[in-house]
């Protein structure tokens, strides 16, 4: 065994090299190779790879999103396919180590589809690696670089790189400890959102479960909307045809991006690089779309968009009725009266309004549709209130990793003082509920045991929770 802390492991595609320390690491990893805006391809090498260091992030406009904490990768690079290992010890050492065959949970970073990275501090694996499991983070292609739709580029080009990392670690991830048959998919928001679109893409893909933590599966763009942001994209960037582009520099064509961010905003909203409607991979938006026949865990924060209440209008009910009623009927609820009651239950309260449309009830007929088709559907809500975002969009992500101590996590999410233990508890009740769940197929924690299929479970300071949400919920489904 070396003495330096490296650890060097034999895999089907060539030896990597990572370190030993409180746990086993091997970052920035390539589980393909592509050409700007080409597929994916396997990857291969004879000399030892050196994955001591993390791998660099996707190219992104660094602080484009900065609404929460601990979002700037400190590297970027458009050569991005890689993944980040990390992997529990034992007192046996890391020969044990690896040879045990755990469950493998594998994060799928979030960030609107064109920011964020796997080696992100806040995404550290090692407490929930403490659980016995083999954490895994995916770098995929982002913005324009990956989601572009026009001729000559293959669609959907970051589902196909999460294929691609699905296929690798069933071949390789045995090599580091992992069990491939126990493979289970977790993300957050964008995350969140590219594996329910992966898993409508592929029906057959061989993955053991998915967490899906706040995505917006109902947003999936129609072929023209995709086809227009291309269009704007390649008028940004003062191109004709995406052959001038090819060997551009990357920073030409984030500028590019970020123009076309903002000329989108209103015919298409925020995020207009997004998993699209091909006819190829994707048939249908996320939500209504079969699954592989996997179990599910789904849930929401119960103030999602207060993360974003300085960009949501407040509008008079003249205007906010109508305005929720086109979205209501994206989501197929054509009865206006649904929407003014649910408005009405919502305190008339828009922010509230658009969270229940873009994440809470489009989540829930994904659950509903998953349920429906034979398969276990596991629902939560996060209720931790936080000083001033409450219960916000993202405010789980240092409780799902136990990483309160990044960047300024600890003060934003009020784990504080004397809410710092409860905040502790609470993360690792939930890191409890994923592992558990990726072992075997049901979550479960010390506070309310396996969870059921049957209602939901409240992950916050208390059980106590009438749960406003779900109440909206049924307003907006017309079973209240």
């Amino acid at each position: 065994m070396p003495t330096d802390g490296r650890v060097s492991v034999d895999t089907a595609v060539g030896p990597i090299v990572g370190l030993q320390g409180d746990v086993l690491r091997f970052g920035g990893v390539p589980y393909a190779r592509a050409a700007r805006w080409g597929l994916p391809e396997p990857i291969t090498w004879t000399e030892p790879f050196d994955a001591t260091e993390p791998g660099a992030a996707p190219p992104q406009t660094v602080g484009g999103l900065n609404l929460v904490p601990g979002m700037i990768p400190v590297a970027q690079r458009e050569d991005c396919l890689t993944l980040e290992l990390c992997i529990p010890l034992d007192h046996s050492g890391p020969p044990t180590a690896l040879e045990a065959a755990r469950p493998v949970l594998v994060w799928v970073p979030g960030g609107s589809y064109r920011v964020g990275g796997a080696a992100l501090p806040l995404y550290d694996g090692a407490h929930l690696a403490a659980h016995d499991v083999v954490v895994v983070g995916l770098n995929y292609r982002l913005g324009a670089l990956g989601w572009l739709a026009t001729e000559s580029v293959p669609t959907n080009v970051p589902l196909r790189d999460l294929r691609a990392a699905v296929e690798w670690l069933r071949s390789n991830v045995a090599a580091f400890g992992g069990d491939p048959e126990r493979i289970v998919l977790m993300g957050e928001s964008a995350g969140s959102g590219a594996i329910a679109h992966l898993l409508a893409a592929y029906p057959d893909l061989p993955v053991a479960g998915a967490i899906l933590q706040s995505g917006a599966p109902a947003g999936t763009l129609d072929a023209d909307a995709a086809a227009w942001v291309a269009d704007t994209f390649l008028a940004a960037a003062g191109a004709s045809s995406l052959d001038e582009l090819r060997d551009a520099p990357v920073d030409a064509l984030l500028t590019a991006q970020d123009h076309t961010v903002t000329d989108a905003l209103v015919k298409v909203g925020m995020m207009p690089f997004h998993p699209w409607i091909d006819g190829d991979l994707l048939h249908g938006r996320a939500h209504e779309s079969p699954f592989p026949a996997i179990p599910l865990v789904v849930g929401t924060t119960a103030h999602e968009m207060e993360l974003f209440r300085d960009q949501v209008p407040a509008l008079p009910p003249d205007i906010a009725v109508p305005y929720l009623a086109g979205k209501a009927a994206h989501l197929g609820i054509t009865d206006e009266g649904c929407v003014r009651a649910a408005l009405g239950a919502a305190g008339h309260d828009m922010v509230e309004g658009v969270a229940d449309l873009e994440l809470h009830v489009p989540n829930e007929q994904l659950a509903r549709g998953h349920a429906l088709r034979g398969n276990a559907v596991y629902r939560y809500r996060f209720t931790w209130e936080a000083p001033v975002r409450r219960a916000c969009h993202a405010m789980d992500l240092p409780f799902t990793f136990g990483t309160f101590d990044v960047s300024s996590w600890r003060e934003f999410s009020g784990a504080t003082g004397e809410r710092a233990a409860a905040a502790e508890a609470l993360s690792a009740r939930m890191r409890e509920a994923w592992t558990s769940f990726a072992a075997t197929g049901t979550p479960s924690d010390a506070v309310v045991g396996p969870w059921s299929t049957v209602g939901r479970v409240c992950l916050g300071e208390s059980e106590d929770m009438h749960d406003t949400v779900s109440h909206r919920t049924e307003i907006w489904l017309g079973d209240a």
